[in-house]
């Protein structure tokens, strides 16, 4: 494997002894008109394989529709199914249907009285929507493979595996993938790389703190940017006042913190990517910023940067139509506008053979070092290109985006980036968020937000499990227990709002430092994370090995080493093993090797 892609060309779905021998397709032409075959499963060893090579797929489809009879329930029996996002679903409803367009991982599974089963999704992987149907009071669990009438860029293969006994439910589904990407070496657990990466080391036990210094308005009022029309920049951290808050941090006592800075780029955040240089004069300047960066070294903080390989505005020096992604019909591949204007998405092969040796090396030079952090990369499907000067099917295109985190890893020890997509997983080291308002944004159809994601990562890659749990100090007793109960590593956020209106999906709470006072309550704040984080962290290094809702309320966590950690949200105290767990409070079990 190169670049540590995470993926291999077929789709892995387990299923229950009792399945069929056959699956049933749907092929929908561009017309409308529905094709209905069905086709046999081919026994290798546990494993019942579905294959269909991509140049036997019938040319024109829209989409492709692949039908497990085994993923099937009725309204009202037990089980439940679960999305690769953590979103689960009991068989409740009569008739409803939730879409999961963007699948983090390639996997996802259901139980039912008739058995278990997990599918792992990898032929086609960035061109299928999961979905879940209930009509007339019948469930059916299937994926659906995007194809808008042009021929297939891999085939769809389909492995399906019963599981059975302690594997029978979502944590067996989650710890069945992990031994499907740990087996074909698609990652490496965090307890090796450690070993060989003082960067990651220091990471694992320390929370993560992102300063945003300085941003235009968001979304602009000028669509396409120029100088002369680019609206002025808010300064809200400087250089010298980053230095102030990591002095006060040591008078607080907040031992270990990665600092990243967000926004110290020409223009601040998204000011004119992919330009970064020079470093932006109102905040200090290139002398200040590594006066900082000494600084910040010398008192025993990681610092590293924020960056950008996938978004470019007009206004920048570097702007050229050329590296931008071009849709079917060759035209300019954009996205939202944003502080630098309207946004248009950089083909990753562009992205680095033109900007990130020259950028890495530049930002590194100025004395980063850590877990380097590149937005938005692993918060999209891969995207294709049609550009026939550097043309990528999303599989390409993926490659692409792990030379360019290869190469961050390489240059400053670690990398991270936003989201839990992970085809990428051999290289990504931390998570900024694994799940995007899954506390406030639950469908229908689903019951409760399962950590699927961290029962397969945990151990391997660190994370925040919510935006909403940034900053969580300042929150609710349910952020807290959230961020505990989901195994992150805490995430703080200096001016984590900058959006214009009420926009803000990290929270309408926020830690500023406008003043000496604000400063000072805020890192008391992110001192109580630090303090609660400094008796976990040991378990960054542990697989989640089960989860499970024990009493109405009561979740328990358990890690590799035999910890548990007994989460209750409920307003009164819960007894479990002997021990008291209060009112929205947790407890640890310890572990043997705690």
């Amino acid at each position: 494997m190169r670049y540590g892609i995470a993926f291999t060309g077929m789709c892995i779905i387990a299923c229950s002894p009792l399945a069929g021998s056959d699956v049933d397709v749907l092929c929908v032409h561009a017309d409308g008109r529905v094709e209905k075959m069905t086709r046999p499963l081919t026994q290798e060893g546990q494993l019942q394989r579905f294959r269909w090579k991509a140049a036997e797929i019938p040319p024109g489809l829209r989409h492709v529709e692949i039908h497990p009879r085994f993923a099937t329930a009725n309204t009202g029996e037990e089980g439940y199914f679960v999305m690769p996002n953590g979103f689960l679903g009991t068989f409740r409803e009569r008739d409803g249907e939730y879409a999961l367009a963007g699948n983090p991982m390639p996997m996802f599974g259901m139980k039912t009285p008739r058995g278990a089963f997990v599918g792992i999704v990898t032929g086609l992987p960035h061109a299928y929507t999961l979905v879940a149907r209930a009509k007339d009071g019948s469930y059916e669990l299937f994926p659906r493979f995007q194809l808008d009438g042009r021929a297939p860029y891999d085939d769809i293969a389909i492995d399906f595996r019963a599981l059975s006994g302690d594997d029978a439910n979502y944590s067996g589904m989650a710890r069945a993938y992990r031994r499907h990407q740990l087996d074909r070496k698609a990652c490496v657990p965090l307890r090796e790389r450690v070993r060989h990466s003082p960067e990651l080391a220091y990471a694992a036990q320390s929370i993560e703190v992102r300063i945003r210094q300085g941003w235009k308005p968001a979304p602009s009022p000028v669509e396409e940017q120029a100088p002369d029309t680019e609206p002025p920049m808010r300064v809200a951290v400087t250089f010298d006042r980053v230095g102030e808050i990591l002095d006060e941090f040591k008078r607080q006592g907040i031992e270990r913190a990665e600092i990243c800075l967000v926004g110290w780029n020409q223009k601040g955040h998204d000011g004119r990517y992919p330009q970064l240089f020079p470093v932006e004069g109102a905040l200090g300047g290139e002398a200040r910023l590594r006066h900082l960066i000494k600084k910040a070294r010398q008192m025993g903080f990681q610092i590293v940067a924020h960056t950008n390989s996938s978004d470019a505005y007009r206004i920048s020096a570097d702007w050229d139509e050329e590296y931008i992604i071009k849709d079917a019909n060759q035209a300019l591949s954009k996205n939202a506008c944003w502080s630098g204007g309207r946004m248009y998405n950089v083909c990753p092969r562009r992205a680095h053979e033109r900007f990130a040796p020259r950028d890495l090396r530049a930002v590194a030079d100025l004395g980063f070092r850590g877990i380097h952090y590149i937005d938005v990369l692993t918060i999209v499907r891969p995207r294709a290109c049609h550009d026939p000067r550097h043309p990528l099917d999303p599989n390409k295109s993926a490659e692409w985006i792990g030379r360019i985190m290869g190469l961050a890893k390489d240059t400053f020890g670690g990398v991270a980036s936003e989201g839990p997509y992970d085809f990428c997983c051999g290289n990504l080291d931390y998570v900024l968020y694994v799940s995007f308002g899954g506390l406030t944004k639950v469908p229908k159809m689903i019951d409760r937000v399962v950590p699927i994601w961290q029962l397969a990562y945990h151990g391997i890659i660190m994370s925040n499990p919510f935006t909403e749990t940034a900053n969580y100090t300042i929150k609710g007793d349910r952020e807290r227990l959230k961020l505990v109960e989901f195994g992150g590593r805490p995430m703080f956020y200096f001016h984590s709002k900058f959006m214009e209106g009420d926009k803000q999906w990290m929270g309408a709470e926020d830690i500023t430092c406008g003043d000496d006072a604000s400063l000072a309550a805020g890192v008391a704040q992110i001192k109580k994370g630090h303090d609660e984080f400094k008796a976990l962290c040991g378990l960054q290094l542990e697989f989640m090995e089960r989860h499970e809702m024990v009493a109405p309320d009561i979740f328990r966590t358990a890690y590799s080493d035999g910890s548990e950690i007994i989460t209750n949200y409920r307003d009164s105290a819960f007894e479990y093993s002997g021990r008291t767990v209060r009112p929205r409070s947790y407890i640890v079990v310890p572990g043997e090797r705690r």
